[in-house]
């Protein structure tokens, strides 16, 4: 709970007492509703403290729980990295690909370097092409690697890579 809405809330409750102490002390019916004024003032005042306090706590657990939720995706993610390594798929043209032997085993692929960066595992899929060539295409980053030949490629990317 948040330190000055509970600092509020004990303050209103306090003058509340005080006040209600007053009352009962009161003989003259005019003074005694200007008390009672007084102390429906204060109550409120300590209503509003403790919602407000509650609100505080509520937004407190919500920032929590979207917090362990962080931790939780990252330490997934470190799990993910640990079962990939970078490739030179052809000279200049990098990948991360599944290594040899992970559990559980997957079929081989490669994954985005720009995505795998960024802490996104996202596979490249293979585009058709010519005799010559192969594109693989990120369908995130958007990022294309177009393989041609024996070693000689060409890469673009809409994505930064």
């Amino acid at each position: 709970m948040e330190v000055t809405a509970i600092m509020s809330l004990t303050s209103s409750l306090k003058a509340a007492g005080d006040i209600a102490n007053s009352m009962l002390k009161l003989r003259d019916a005019a003074a005694f509703q200007q008390k009672a004024i007084e102390l429906n003032g204060e109550i409120l005042n300590a209503q509003n403290s403790a919602l407000a306090a509650n609100a505080a706590q509520a937004a407190l657990i919500e920032e929590k729980r979207a917090l362990e939720k962080q931790i939780v995706e990252m330490k997934d993610w470190a799990r993910q990295k640990e079962r990939y390594g970078l490739k030179e798929i052809v000279r200049g043209v990098f990948a991360y690909e599944l290594k040899a032997g992970v559990e559980p085993p997957e079929p081989t692929h490669y994954v985005c370097t720009n995505c795998y960066e960024q802490g996104k595992k996202r596979i490249l899929y293979r585009q058709p092409g010519d005799a010559r060539s192969v594109t693989l295409d990120c369908p995130d980053c958007k990022t294309a690697l177009r393989v041609v030949g024996a070693g000689v490629y060409e890469a673009g990317s809409e994505g930064g890579h």
